[in-house]
């Protein structure tokens, strides 16, 4: 059989016009436009697929991902950060905070 896939002789020659007549014919009579409906439901399968690749590729990103250094900073420093935070032109009151008895001090 394998002789009717090459046209080098008259077998192959009458193989190869009637299959390229029988795809033709499978072609202009089975390819026809998709309609709305189809094209929606293609759509929204090729959304959905997409929305899966992108998450699955988020999660993982996220578990291969390093965890982030944490910087401490010593506790008398802190307070030069909240000084530099307050603008140099405004006042500042204290707050009263009355003690535990009830008085304000």
């Amino acid at each position: 059989m394998p002789f009717m896939l090459f046209s080098s002789n008259k077998i192959g020659h009458v193989g190869q016009i009637l299959s390229g007549g029988f795809l033709g014919e499978v072609v202009v009579n089975n390819l026809t436009p998709p309609t709305p409906n189809q094209v929606q439901a293609w759509g929204a399968v090729i959304i959905q697929l997409l929305v899966g690749v992108v998450t699955i590729w988020a999660t993982i990103r996220k578990a291969l991902q390093q965890p982030q250094a944490v910087v401490q900073v010593p506790a008398d420093v802190v307070p030069v950060i909240s000084a530099a935070v307050v603008p140099t032109g405004s006042v500042i009151s204290p707050v009263s905070v009355p003690a535990a008895d009830g008085s304000a001090q």
